[in-house]
């Protein structure tokens, strides 16, 4: 397989889990919209809506990192260095966000009612394929051994 198959493989992955992450994040937010304890409503909580922006946030970052890898490939680069940022941020992402939608969605997330619980498992298994994240993050630090400031430059 040729390193631009590989790297637009690796995007791709991306992608799906951004995707898997917002739909977990969507379930969570659909049932906190409704769930009520103590007589309030789950997403009037704060420490509710602190786990909710948290998720939003880092789901953002990984859709950003996503796109900047995209626009690279684009160009015409391997984006080797800026798909292994996307891939573990996003792997990392999904696993968050499942686990939060789990957290709050309680026994309804990790019963079988909703796909909560295969996004949490299917999660995990985002940080091992296409490279551990810890060769991602070793790729990484070769680029930033090598490039020092120019590591943080973003034209090709």
């Amino acid at each position: 397989m040729s390193a631009t198959v590989s790297s637009t493989a690796r995007l791709t992955h991306c992608m799906r889990w951004l995707g898997l992450a917002k739909r977990a994040l969507g379930i969570a937010l659909d049932y906190a919209s409704v769930r009520e304890a103590q007589g309030r409503k789950l997403a009037e909580r704060e420490s509710v809506q602190t786990q909710l922006g948290a998720a939003a946030l880092q789901i953002d970052v990984g859709r950003l990192l996503t796109m900047r890898a995209a626009w690279k490939l684009d160009q015409g680069d391997f984006a080797r260095k800026e798909i292994s940022m996307a891939k573990i941020v996003v792997a990392d992402v999904l696993q968050q966000a499942a686990d939060t939608a789990l957290q709050l969605c309680g026994a309804r997330g990790y019963s079988k009612d909703t796909v909560v619980e295969w996004i949490y498992r299917y999660a995990r298994q985002a940080r091992l394929v296409d490279g551990a994240s810890e060769v991602h993050r070793m790729v990484l630090a070769r680029y930033l051994l090598d490039e020092r400031d120019r590591f943080w430059r973003w034209g090709v």
